[in-house]
């Protein structure tokens, strides 16, 4: 049923993916099987993310124990190849992946986006997170952080868009490495961009209001 799910939601949106649709395209004859199994629609969003994410994670405490093993790591693109290169395994690497597509959606779903954060945002993910942070010192905190996530949001949103063209029988642009490496690049260059003095301003402006609203 978390492969039915998958594939509903990433082929037809999130609104389509009902327990009951779920449990058709599943071929489940049981009809209180998802609603036994997941306990309601949220449950099964939660299912499907995190058994997707439970291998990304272990690929990428691989990576960083790549990182920490070489001995001159180009600290900044292998962190974020650690972010980025699990997910593009299991996604747009992978034949009949719908993941990618099925994380987009629900990152578009307020109802769905607390579950996301738990789901996605795990210890892998916070471990890069840390490590992201203490290189990139000059940046203030916050904009770290809100980077990390316009990061990773763009690289769901693209690997959603490359599952797509695949599936449609569509000539890429690139082929699928040279996807995930640029990608990789990309989400490299918007971290590394240094904080204009505008943007700054603003930052220290709202720390003031914070204190003297």
């Amino acid at each position: 049923m978390i492969e039915a799910a998958e594939r509903l939601a990433g082929q037809r949106g999130l609104a389509a993916m009902s327990l009951r649709e779920v449990q058709s395209l599943a071929g489940q004859k049981n009809k209180s099987a998802a609603q036994y199994h997941f306990g309601s629609r949220e449950g099964l969003i939660e299912a499907v993310l995190t058994s997707r994410m439970a291998a990304v994670g272990e690929r990428r405490f691989e990576l960083l124990a790549r990182i920490d093993a070489a001995v001159e790591p180009t600290w900044l693109r292998d962190l974020v190849e650690a972010l980025v290169l699990p997910v593009a395994e299991h996604t747009v690497a992978h034949p009949g992946s719908h993941w990618a597509r099925f994380a987009a959606q629900c990152t578009a779903d307020p109802d769905a986006v607390a579950v996301v954060q738990r789901s996605v945002e795990g210890a892998s993910y916070r471990e890069v997170q840390q490590r992201l942070a203490a290189h990139l010192a000059d940046l203030p905190e916050s904009i770290c952080a809100r980077r990390l996530e316009h990061a990773i949001g763009l690289a769901f949103a693209s690997l959603a868009a490359a599952e797509a063209v695949r599936d449609a029988g569509g000539s890429p642009r690139l082929p699928i490495a040279a996807q995930i490496n640029d990608l990789i690049d990309v989400c490299v260059g918007i971290l590394a961009q240094p904080s204009s003095a505008a943007t700054l301003a603003a930052v220290r402006r709202g720390r003031r209001q914070e204190h003297h609203p």
